[in-house]
């Protein structure tokens, strides 16, 4: 009879209870009887197991949608169409982030110079409001989410703060296998790319009037290329690290440069390529070549550093920063250690081809890789490559269709 009981008082605190379920089920949420603010979120996702950050027609495998869904499950919002949301950097399939920002308003449980209350909220809610401790939100988000995806702070935001455009600076890290990179060439030419420039001829545009229209000057901060943690003597298998800081970037831009990098990294094309491509009078058509592959890039810092637009976080602790750092460590020793088994493979199985006295060339995989295509055929020089259309044909030919249809 004692176990009975306490089976069913357990179950009706853990919201078992078949009863005490349907009640809740029956009972609406009432959001007006709440206070709201609006915040923003810091979090971390792995790029490889995602469709993208932003919602999509066709998949809902997006960190956005999983994030709305943990947002609609814990009862911090009731309508994704109106809680205001932005988000600091778009990034697409395969595409990581370590300090993603995104910024919404959301329930709370404190009143003070920067909550406020839905319209239909009556007085008399208002006047009878106890209001406690703030609502411990990254312990609740977490606690739905994927662990892919981890909300490691959040921060108290004006009404008006917008993810995107209080962002004054972002910063990109790819990370790209050291086989026989020339790095003098290589950080000669990304030195090239510091600055305000045009670079339209480093970026995906599509066929659509605001994509023609729109400007493509970008500052560039700063590009450096790092060794990381390098062998002696040095192995191909080593990594080095591109680190891009800007202001602003444009669509694949990141994939686009790293493309063209690779290129000179290899030998296979001059520095001056970068300061030819970076002119529009030179080179008003982008030559035909692939963007590098996406998995080793990471949207790894948003700042926010304005006057009146900084924020001040509120780190995860405790238990949830505990997590947080063991989902992560889970993640790096699971590649750590598969990339150490295939190292012990490939450097056998390349030992006993030499001791059978065939050439090998041990680069060749790892250009591959960069590329995101198999090398085949002899290579093409950017200069003797087909291009596409400059901005002003693309213009034109949307001018034409728009005649057609008239």
């Amino acid at each position: 009879f004692q176990n009975t009981g306490m089976k069913r008082k357990h179950d009706s605190v853990n919201g078992d209870d078949g009863e005490t379920k349907k009640l809740k089920q029956l009972r609406p949420f009432d959001f007006s009887a709440h206070p709201k603010r609006k915040i923003a979120l810091r979090f971390f996702y792995y790029g490889w197991k995602f469709d993208g950050l932003v919602q999509q027609k066709d998949t809902e495998n997006t960190v956005e949608k999983h994030l709305l869904d943990a947002l609609l499950k814990t009862r911090l919002i009731e309508n994704p169409e109106e809680c205001d949301m932005s988000r600091c950097g778009r990034t697409d399939k395969g595409v990581s982030a370590f300090k993603q920002v995104a910024a919404l308003v959301v329930r709370s449980s404190t009143i003070d110079d920067q909550s406020f209350w839905a319209p239909e909220t009556s007085d008399e809610t208002k006047q009878k409001y106890k209001q406690g401790d703030e609502l411990p939100y990254l312990k609740m988000l977490n606690g739905v989410l994927p662990s892919s995806i981890r909300v490691t702070a959040w921060a108290k935001v004006p009404l008006s703060f917008s993810a995107r455009h209080a962002c004054n600076s972002r910063i990109y890290k790819y990370a790209l296998p050291r086989a026989s990179y020339d790095l003098e060439k290589l950080r000669a030419a990304a030195k090239l790319l510091e600055g305000r420039h045009d670079f339209r001829n480093f970026c995906q545009i599509d066929m659509n009037a605001a994509r023609v229209e729109m400007s493509y000057e970008r500052e560039i901060l700063s590009v450096t290329v790092d060794e990381i943690a390098p062998s002696s003597p040095p192995s191909r298998y080593d990594l080095l690290e591109l680190t891009v800081i800007g202001t602003g970037f444009l669509w694949h831009q990141i994939r686009f440069l790293v493309g063209v990098l690779h290129e000179i990294g290899h030998g296979r094309e001059e520095v001056e390529l970068i300061s030819r491509m970076l002119c529009p009078t030179t080179t008003p058509r982008r030559p035909v070549y692939n963007m590098a592959v996406d998995s080793p890039l990471c949207l790894f810092d948003c700042r926010f550093e304005r006057e009146g637009q900084e924020v001040k976080w509120m780190r995860a602790e405790g238990k949830v920063f505990d997590k947080n750092l063991i989902h992560m460590q889970k993640e790096w020793a699971e590649a750590a250690t598969r990339a150490r088994l295939l190292s012990n493979m490939m450097n056998a199985l390349c030992e006993e081809a030499r001791e059978g006295g065939e050439e090998v060339d041990e680069d060749i995989g790892l250009r591959e890789f960069v590329q995101d295509k198999s090398q085949s055929g002899d290579y093409i020089p950017f200069s003797k490559r087909k291009t596409c259309d400059s901005l002003e044909e693309k213009a034109e030919k949307l001018r034409e269709k728009k005649r057609m249809k008239e």
